[in-house]
């Protein structure tokens, strides 16, 4: 009896070994992420051109700048990301953040908290008294401690909004969400998981703080991973800088 011929897949069936075959899968890339910030970043450089003209505090140092300004001056990079993320999900997703991005929460998330808190004061420490047998670390927290010097009063509170509540919300929606998905849909998990976090560290201009930054990342995204939303990274993401700020503040 001759055999039967198998029958030819549908070229749109026909997909790449590195892509994988999932049927909802968004169809965003590493490229239309990495133009998403590019965009953010200008709509934000521009938007503090303008911020800083209409306060009348153009050409001022930034250490100088008082800390309600500072936290005005983030909400353009914040609308560019968000809006970048919408964007994205409409264009090339299915329009839903919770689908495209797994934005959503669980209770058990909640354990993101403690593992934050954790990797701030144990990992964190470890990792720079290893690093200050090559390098002076003595000022990985200048960053911060600039901040918190200038908070009093009001601006204790805009400096949690600012570092504990919209931080998380915003850079986890966009490099644990966007980014990290649009490297996993089409090469590897540990490709994505480290690609991520190395932008993501980059992506915050600070070279001292960068291992501390990529280290951070590296956790978010394996929370983002295993969970498959981003309720455990962000809560990570708040007990990480809120950890921060309460020490700066108490010391």
């Amino acid at each position: 009896m001759r055999p039967t011929r198998p029958q030819s897949l549908p070229t749109s069936a026909v997909r790449s070994p590195h892509v994988r075959p999932a049927p909802d899968e968004p169809r965003f890339s590493v490229g239309i992420a990495l133009v998403g910030w590019l965009i953010a970043l200008v709509f934000s450089n521009i938007g503090a051109v303008v911020i800083l003209a209409v306060a009348d505090y153009s050409g001022t140092d930034y250490d100088s700048l008082p800390l309600w300004l500072i936290a005005v001056l983030q909400v353009p990079l914040w609308v560019g990301l968000v809006g970048v993320v919408v964007v994205v999900s409409r264009r090339f997703g299915t329009g839903s953040l919770r689908k495209d991005y797994g934005f959503r929460f669980q209770q058990s998330d909640i354990w993101g908290l403690p593992i934050g808190i954790v990797v701030q004061l144990v990992f964190i420490p470890l990792l720079y008294r290893a690093l200050s047998v090559v390098v002076d670390t003595s000022s990985v927290d200048e960053p911060a401690k600039n901040l918190t010097d200038r908070a009093q009063g009001i601006g204790v509170v805009l400096l949690v909004v600012l570092v504990v509540v919209g931080a998380p919300i915003i850079e986890e929606l966009f490099f644990r969400g966007l980014l990290l998905r649009s490297i996993q849909a089409r090469w590897t998990d540990t490709l994505a998981l480290w690609a991520s976090a190395i932008l993501f560290g980059l992506a915050h201009f600070e070279l001292l703080q960068l291992p501390a930054l990529v280290l951070f990342g590296l956790v978010a995204g394996y929370c983002a991973q295993r969970t498959g939303r981003l309720g455990m990274s962000i809560w990570a993401h708040v007990g990480f800088n809120a950890t921060t700020v309460v020490f700066l503040l108490a010391r």
